[in-house]
């Protein structure tokens, strides 16, 4: 069965044809699907959807930028544990062609950036031919209907502790494949702000369990880590309930968490 592939040079072009073609698929760089859509258009070119601009405290990226471009910032430029997630992806060739917003859309599964763009609390912009709107990550579930993903913005935080890990293969996505991000800013020996993430078949992030450790005394003691995995540890579970995720993934996840604050003892 033939496909039809529809072109757009800009947002405004973009933005109507999906608006007179219902059941048109957006795509970037394409990687990692198998089978096209029926019908679709690519972002691939679209300058308006590929720029990025710099700012003191955020990063304004379009969702048709590449990884390649993202790095081209420059590691002293970007957020740590973005830069670490960026550089494990795939291999340069990939990283060429893969987009962000191919990377935070991806259907079934969220993908390596997920989780600290998690952590970094990035907000994402839609579009229409009639608003602009807003809103965190972290309730993002899908695009509205006839809306474009038109700017990632992305804060730049450079926290004290940042710690990024994936799970799984080695620059492949597979169903064993997740990615964890830890942030920690610390202040008279007590954790100021701590932000973790995960992300694969599905993606965790608790603000009711930071906001109990804001405060915690440091140096923490071995019982301190213990009742704060164990919180993880329900936490998480919250989430994972009726998901597809391995025990040996979950006891990663708990590894990776009892890991990142030991490093605050």
């Amino acid at each position: 069965m033939s496909k039809t592939i529809l072109y757009a040079k800009n947002t405004y072009e973009l933005l109507k044809i999906i608006t007179n073609n219902p059941g048109t698929e957006i795509v970037g760089g394409c990687t990692r699907i198998e089978n096209l859509p029926q019908k679709f258009i690519s972002i691939r070119g679209i300058k308006d959807l590929s720029q990025i601009t710099r700012h003191e405290r955020y990063i304004d990226v379009g969702p048709g930028a590449t990884l390649t471009d993202i790095i081209n910032i420059g590691q002293n430029h970007l957020p740590q544990i973005l830069y670490e997630a960026l550089i494990s992806i795939a291999n340069p060739q990939i990283r060429n062609i893969a987009t962000i917003g191919g990377n935070i859309c991806s259907k079934d599964r969220r993908l390596t950036l997920f989780a600290p763009l998690l952590a970094l609390d990035a907000k994402l912009e839609f579009r229409n031919q009639i608003e602009t709107k807003t809103e965190s990550i972290r309730n993002f579930t899908g695009i509205p209907s006839k809306f474009i993903l038109s700017n990632i913005r992305i804060p730049i935080d450079n926290a004290e502790l940042s710690i990024f890990r994936r799970i799984g293969h080695e620059h492949l996505i597979s169903e064993k494949s997740a990615s964890f991000a830890f942030l920690a800013d610390t202040e008279k020996n007590s954790i100021l702000k701590i932000h973790l993430a995960f992300a694969g078949p599905f993606a965790f992030h608790s603000k009711d369990f930071e906001n109990q450790l804001v405060g915690q005394r440091l140096p923490l003691s071995q019982k301190d880590i213990n009742e704060i995995q164990n919180l993880a540890s329900s936490e998480f579970q919250k989430v994972a309930t009726d998901q597809m995720i391995s025990d040996v993934m979950k006891q990663q996840f708990l590894n990776l968490t009892r890991y990142s604050f030991e490093q605050l003892t």
